[in-house]
């Protein structure tokens, strides 16, 4: 990286602003450690969802993108019961949806 560019970024995250913005985000992350867990490191779910679709040649579900992503590698276990829980409750809204809708004309 050029030293001007990271001279400006020291300067930027040692503004005042910046400080504050990074206490109060790390005292929620503290506060609700499950919050954000998942299992794919960075890369965003519209890219992983991408990535699944080139594999499987067909558009994912929610429901196969959201579990690739917070389920334990080479497991069928979630990484969290707040994950497990929001699986659940996916299934059963979707069920309640639309089970029996392909019988009506």
């Amino acid at each position: 990286m050029r030293r001007d560019y990271w001279e400006g970024l020291c300067n930027i995250w040692a503004a005042e602003r910046w400080q504050e913005t990074s206490t109060t985000m790390k005292v929620n992350r503290a506060v609700n450690p499950e919050a954000n867990k998942h299992t794919i490191g960075s890369v965003s779910f519209a890219t992983y969802q991408s990535r699944l679709e080139k594999g499987l040649k067909r558009p994912p579900t929610f429901q196969e993108v959201f579990d690739k992503t917070h389920k334990k590698k080479g497991t069928d276990q979630y990484i969290s019961d707040r994950a497990r829980k929001v699986a659940e409750l996916y299934s059963q809204q979707m069920i309640e949806k639309y089970v029996g809708e392909e019988e009506q004309p």
